[in-house]
């Protein structure tokens, strides 16, 4: 309602004074519950690879899960990078990319030795976003990132949020990897390197 306010003013239509105190519904940032995927889980995401349980239901968006914690981009970009974005140094392999949101171009070097693998030899099919965000919950369920955690879940019924207690993998969704790669290499990297990455 507020924007088609704000769009009827700058189109010269009169809008009422009050419109710009209405209040939005926005979740408080204080009442916000961040997950991230610590190394020590990451690690067994990729030994569920190693152990054969059936993770090749889910190859591809495993493949992208790996290669997102190891970049640190939104989704829309991660799924969208071809091999066409990969350059290699002779002291690494790295990312060009110009981001949907932002349009700004950033290039990320990735040090992973799997990740390495998978982009030069592997590189993933595409898959939806939707089918994405389902299956990297199969994938950490798989891996067992089963540790009971608050978040909020959306009621069915009610069709709002609630704070729900139940298994880190149920909260898990494409964003975590970003957040994951802010939190992993926060004090590891230079931060207006990291600031600049994400």
């Amino acid at each position: 309602m507020k924007v088609i306010l704000r769009d009827a003013e700058k189109c010269g239509f009169t809008v009422h004074p009050f419109s710009g105190y209405i209040e939005s519904f926005k979740q408080k940032s204080s009442d916000r519950i961040i997950h991230v995927l610590t190394p020590e889980e990451i690690s067994r995401i990729k030994k569920t690879e190693q152990s054969g349980q059936g993770i090749l239901r889910y190859q591809e968006s495993y493949k992208w899960l790996l290669i997102g914690l190891s970049i640190g981009q939104r989704v829309s970009d991660l799924l969208n990078l071809r091999p066409s974005n990969i350059r290699k140094a002779s002291f690494g392999l790295y990312i060009d990319i110009t981001q949907q949101k932002t349009k700004k171009a950033v290039t990320v070097g990735v040090v992973d030795p799997r990740v390495i693998e998978i982009l030069e030899h592997e590189f993933p099919k595409e898959v939806s976003q939707v089918q994405f965000n389902k299956e990297i919950k199969a994938i950490c369920k798989l891996a067992g990132i089963k540790e009971k955690v608050s978040g909020y879940k959306n009621n069915p019924k009610t069709k709002r949020k609630e704070l729900k207690v139940a298994p880190k993998y149920e909260f898990v969704t494409s964003h975590i990897m970003r957040r994951s790669f802010a939190t992993n290499y926060y004090g590891k990297i230079e931060t207006p390197l990291l600031m600049n990455i994400t």
